[in-house]
């Protein structure tokens, strides 16, 4: 016998992790509105280690789940989305960049939407997929902390955001082929 869940469990550790890491929107949200950027800074950090976590946990304990799948990158966007929004709408990160962030994402989402309508498949993240919401994450994090933009990390996301963003498109491309 299988001491492992199965694959559409719900409930596990590292979901319950990755739903945390959603939830820490929150105060990481008002801490900024409150211009409590230091606060938001250790939040955000807070966030960034149940990231690395999760994924831990969900392999070192056999429970890779197809709802881990869905939970871990959707934590991410609504969090990094969430927080470039706010820097965006107190000046500290350009329009453009919040606009790109959001693109990605939503394509990235209607590209797994529609191959799961498709194929069946829920498709796991991506390694470019990861670097691309760290690196949008450090450059949120580091021009909250200057409280201005640190464009050379801004351009850094940017092209990592479109490798993923291909590397994405190539993967639902052979996958429906």
């Amino acid at each position: 016998m299988s001491s492992q869940l199965p694959r559409d469990t719900f409930l596990t550790a590292s979901n319950v992790i990755s739903i945390v890491r959603g939830v820490m929107t929150i105060p990481i949200v008002v801490a900024l509105m409150s211009h409590d950027r230091w606060l938001a800074v250790v939040l955000c950090l807070v966030a960034a280690i149940t990231d690395w976590l999760d994924g831990f946990v969900a392999r070192r304990t056999g429970t890779v789940s197809e709802w881990g799948k869905v939970l871990d990158p959707v934590a991410d966007k609504i969090l990094v989305g969430a927080v470039v929004v706010v820097l965006t709408i107190q000046g500290i990160l350009p329009p453009w960049f919040v606009a790109a962030v959001i693109l990605r994402d939503v394509v990235i989402l209607m590209g797994a939407w529609y191959a799961k309508t498709r194929s069946a498949v829920i498709l796991p993240s991506l390694m470019s997929g990861k670097l691309a919401v760290s690196a949008i994450a450090l450059a949120g994090v580091v021009s909250m902390a200057l409280g201005e933009p640190s464009f050379a990390l801004i351009i850094v996301s940017c092209c990592v955001m479109a490798v993923s963003l291909w590397q994405y498109a190539m993967r639902l491309h052979g996958l429906l082929r």
